[in-house]
């Protein structure tokens, strides 16, 4: 098994090269420098930011593997996938204004497949938050939270030996959240705390700072975006799958939203085998 790391030569790609490399070193798994070779890449500025992430690899004794393909980009990666077993691919994102559905963008393609390994799509906002990352949150819906991604977050909080936040939003409407008195708010919040306290105990153990945060809330990404902006996060974990599961061309869906106005670094995690 091992970690893949797509490379364009773009600094996005660099950046999200340089989260699975933290990812792989903590896992301890090898991690391989992925490109296909198409005329709208630089080849130079390909070889430059594989370099540069051996450089860093370096510190760590890490020796990553270069593969360079011929192809398709998003199909020639879903077939060098499915010929080789791997855990984890982390590919680089960046928000259009309009999206044109026969021209969609290489992490677009991706989420959109079936692939035989978790997908990790970066979204970069700030390039030197690699260097220095110390709060890491995880917004979840209620106490909605898989073991694989939760797996994901605690790799890469104990990468960073960073303090982590699930930040749990519950939704309601105008009349109800109106309706709710002090005692109905605690035993919702009890009911939440206790389905997660696994969680923070795997968290105690694994020795990673862990908080958990509640919010009610009318709607999921205008809440998780306030919080982001009353507090200083680096990093961002969220569901791929879960955010993105509706709406259509016409109408951006949850996670675009989040990617456009996001003022931290965020990682969606998709999981393997499933397209939305």
């Amino acid at each position: 098994m091992n970690v893949i790391a797509a490379i364009n030569g773009q600094v996005t790609s660099e950046v999200a090269a340089l989260y699975s490399l933290h990812f792989a070193r903590t896992q301890d798994l090898p991690l391989i420098l992925l490109h296909v070779a198409n005329p709208d890449d630089s080849i130079e500025a390909v070889e430059k930011s594989m370099a540069n992430i051996e450089e860093a690899a370096g510190e760590y004794d890490m020796v990553p593997e270069r593969i360079i393909l011929d192809g398709s980009p998003a199909e020639t990666v879903k077939r060098y996938l499915l010929e080789n077993k791997s855990e984890i691919l982390f590919c680089s994102t960046r928000y259009r204004q309009r999206k044109k559905f026969l021209n969609l963008a290489f992490s677009e393609k991706l989420t959109g497949m079936a692939l035989p390994v978790d997908l990790a799509v970066v979204r970069v906002v700030h390039v030197h938050s690699t260097l220095s990352t110390e709060r890491i949150v995880l917004p979840i819906k209620g106490d909605r939270i898989s073991v694989e991604k939760f797996t994901f977050f605690a790799t890469m909080a104990r990468a960073y030996r960073a303090s982590g936040e699930i930040y749990s939003v519950t939704l309601t409407s105008k009349k109800k959240r109106a309706r709710l008195d002090l005692g109905d708010t605690k035993r919702i919040l009890q009911k939440i705390d206790d389905r997660l306290s696994h969680y923070m105990y795997l968290a105690k153990l694994m020795n990673i700072p862990l908080r958990l945060k509640h919010s009610i809330a009318l709607n999921e990404i205008d809440q998780v975006l306030h919080h982001l902006s009353h507090n200083d996060f680096q990093l961002m974990i969220v569901g791929g799958e879960r955010l993105s599961a509706y709406s259509s061309f016409a109408k951006p869906k949850p996670i675009e939203r989040l990617q456009r106005c996001t003022p931290v670094n965020t990682i969606a995690f998709y999981l393997r085998g499933k397209a939305r």
